[in-house]
């Protein structure tokens, strides 16, 4: 039998890249995310997320491993976790927000303080994500940002 018509045959014939709604189409440079936080099993995880999604992951272990990173590369996002060894979520957006205004930074924790919350949205944060989430929490909120 002949192949059904219809968007579903159409965007299958799409290339991978121009596909994704993730990627510039002008330049096919997909968006860039840098994943903070002190345990490797969350940074594997929000990693391997934001990447079967399309954008293109960086990961570091704590603020100042980050503050080395956003020297040497540009992103268009930053998630970060609060409570980290070296440097805390609250230090490491206080040094990105001075260097990259226009960056959005997403906070990821497990503690569900409003007051915390609160205060990390009041210092510039895009939003905070109370872990654990769910995939499609994290990519919604990381497409709002993104979004602007």
């Amino acid at each position: 039998m002949g192949r059904k018509s219809g968007s579903r045959g159409l965007r299958s014939e799409i290339p991978a890249k121009r596909a994704n709604r993730n990627v510039n189409p002008m330049t096919e440079i997909s968006s860039r995310v840098l994943v903070v936080d002190d345990q490797e099993a969350v940074r594997e995880i929000i990693s391997a997320i934001l990447t079967a999604a399309g954008y293109q992951c960086r990961t570091a272990a704590d603020g100042l491993e980050a503050l080395g990173v956003l020297d040497s590369e540009k992103f268009d996002l930053m998630i970060t976790n609060f409570l980290m060894p070296n440097l805390d979520g609250f230090g490491l957006l206080e040094r990105a927000k001075k260097k990259f205004p226009s960056m959005p930074v997403v906070v990821e924790s497990a503690a569900q303080d409003v007051a915390i919350a609160g205060e990390f949205l009041r210092r510039g944060a895009f939003d905070y994500l109370v872990a654990p989430f769910e995939r499609e929490q994290l990519l919604a909120i990381v497409h709002r940002a993104m979004a602007g």
